[in-house]
């Protein structure tokens, strides 16, 4: 008995002992487990901490960058200095007073030379020697005492400064601002009557090259607070200057607005010449016949803008556009106004049935010759037959090389030199014209046909281009199909020329649509007294000119 007891008890301990090692081994691994999840916080909390460290640490860049950034914004004389290198061909002359630096940038070819040193470079060299006490901030105190030029500017702007002075401003850069002195005075042509605008009676000034004497001119015609002038500068490089003038409460709000946003949304890097905007201002990417017009005279603008279109100048350009255009424009010519209104209709009608005869005329002869010549008289077709007697080229042919040769006599005449061009024309219209015919390549009558269409072709010079292209056209027409086709092709363009519009204008009017008040200053000129109101389709409130109750305004 005693011994079973001793191995009961023997398992008891052994149990007990077994119990005890399981809690230690519990309890170290509940330990280990807490200790895992020690470390791990402060993993955590480590990498939290050199997270912050590392925004502290961005976060004192950024603080100081943008103190380095402001340093070098406050210091601009730094900055435009090395915007310019030698090759920039910009001039600088510096000055110290009252210990602060004090530098003058301008272009010496675009400046007035004697306003820049009386009124700016004296100045400041004088307050230079005297050692001039400031009193308050140097830019106004400069401006206020020692500059003597008007309409100064204070700008703190690098880029605007850059473009002031590339613009010919000359601009006294500070350290922390600059004073921007409009100095702008290059070398200008004088006022003369325009070489494709020639008059018998009227005015004989033309604009120039300088947007601001044109705008003078204008100015000078029309002194009147409804004439708005909108500046924009188109052109990445070249900045230009592009100027939108119409009158308020006569130009229509919708053209001006269109025209504002189209011009504004123009990117291009430049813009030379006001028929840079001509072209970009076409939408239809297969237009042929303009929707712009052009002058070149200030009277013809002033009166298209009292009409209501809205006229358009360019810095550079002796060229004025005008919108809406519409074809009967090219019609009309400044000298119908100043003289009677009978013989301004004569010679509208002459310039219409020039027009005519300047497109259909070889073409007409084309195909009388191969197809239609049973229409002709007798005695004519006699005539015609005895002098292309001996021709071995088909009449298609030989009136296209008389127009190649026309052709080229043109474009060599005018890219010639003047004293050479009237000889030149001399020379290929009587030696090589008599050589051709002599030689049996080309007759008389096609030589006679070709002249009188290249002549008629400038009644209407805006156009020119067009019209030969048209003539061609024609030509090649008449010589294939014969005279049904050239009716045919030219009742297909006139049914064209119905259906284009200009800014909301149809390019036909005032004959379709029909405008009665219109016509009055068609074919048929009226006298100024009975043209009583503004063409109905250009103008918006005002419609009266003279007479009858007052402008809406």
């Amino acid at each position: 008995m005693d011994k079973i007891e001793d191995t009961k008890g023997k398992k008891r301990r052994v149990l007990s002992e077994e119990r005890l090692s399981d809690k230690k081994t519990n309890n170290s691994q509940k330990n280990a487990k807490n200790s895992e999840n020690n470390n791990k916080t402060t993993k955590i909390s480590s990498k939290k901490e050199n997270k912050d460290a590392k925004n502290q640490k961005n976060s004192n860049k950024k603080i100081e960058y943008t103190n380095k950034n402001s340093e070098n914004a406050i210091n601009l004389i730094e900055i435009i200095s090395s915007s310019f290198d030698e090759e920039n061909k910009i001039n600088s002359s510096n000055f110290s007073i009252a210990k602060e630096n004090v530098v003058v940038f301008y272009v010496e070819s675009l400046i007035d030379k004697q306003l820049l040193s009386s009124g700016l470079l004296s100045p400041l060299e004088k307050a230079s020697k005297e050692g001039a006490q400031i009193k308050g901030d140097l830019s106004k105190f400069l401006m206020e005492q020692f500059i003597s030029i008007s309409s100064v500017e204070e700008e703190t702007k690098p880029d605007k400064i850059i473009e002031a002075i590339l613009a010919g401003s000359a601009v006294v850069v500070l350290e922390k601002s600059a004073l921007v002195c409009p100095l702008y005075n290059p070398e200008k042509r004088a006022i003369q009557e325009p070489p494709t605008s020639r008059v018998v009676k009227g005015p004989r000034e033309g604009f120039v090259e300088d947007l601001d004497i044109n705008t003078a001119l204008v100015r000078k015609r029309l002194k009147t607070t409804d004439l708005k002038i909108f500046d924009i500068f188109v052109g990445r490089r070249t900045k230009t200057r592009v100027s939108l003038f119409y009158l308020k409460n006569i130009a229509k709000p919708e053209v001006v607005k269109k025209l504002k946003k189209q011009i504004s949304e123009i990117d291009i890097d430049a813009i030379i010449d006001s028929y840079y905007i001509e072209s970009l201002l076409e939408t239809n990417k297969f237009k042929f016949f303009r929707r712009v017009g052009n002058t070149e005279k200030p009277d013809i603008f002033c009166a298209k803008i009292l009409e209501g279109r809205v006229g358009i100048l360019v810095d550079g350009s002796p060229v004025a556009l005008t919108v809406p255009f519409i074809l009967f424009e090219d019609l009309q010519s400044a000298d119908d106004y100043y003289n009677i209104p009978a013989l301004a209709t004569m010679t509208r009608t002459l310039r219409i049935i020039g027009l005519i005869f300047a497109l259909l005329i070889p073409g007409i002869y084309v195909s009388l010759q191969s197809y239609n010549y049973r229409i002709l008289p007798i005695n004519f077709l006699i005539t015609l037959l005895s002098s292309i007697e001996g021709l071995s080229i088909p009449p298609l042919v030989e009136i296209l090389i008389v127009l190649f040769l026309f052709e080229i006599i043109m474009e060599a005449s005018l890219r010639m030199p003047n004293s050479l061009g009237m000889a030149l024309s001399i020379i290929g219209a009587l030696a090589l014209g008599n050589t051709a015919v002599d030689a049996g390549i080309i007759s008389p009558p096609s030589i006679v046909v070709v002249a009188v269409s290249s002549v008629a072709l400038y009644i209407i010079p805006d156009q020119i281009s067009q019209t030969r292209l048209l003539r061609l056209l024609f030509t090649a027409i008449g010589g294939i199909i014969g005279l049904y086709g050239i009716v045919t092709s030219f009742l297909i363009l006139s049914t064209y020329l119905c259906v284009i519009t200009s800014y909301g204008v149809p390019y036909m009017v005032p004959f379709a649509p029909s405008v009665k008040g219109d016509k009055k200053d068609a074919f048929i000129k009226h006298s100024i007294e009975d043209m009583k109101t503004r063409p109905e389709l250009f103008a918006d409130k005002n419609k009266t000119r003279q007479g009858g109750d007052k402008d809406v305004g």
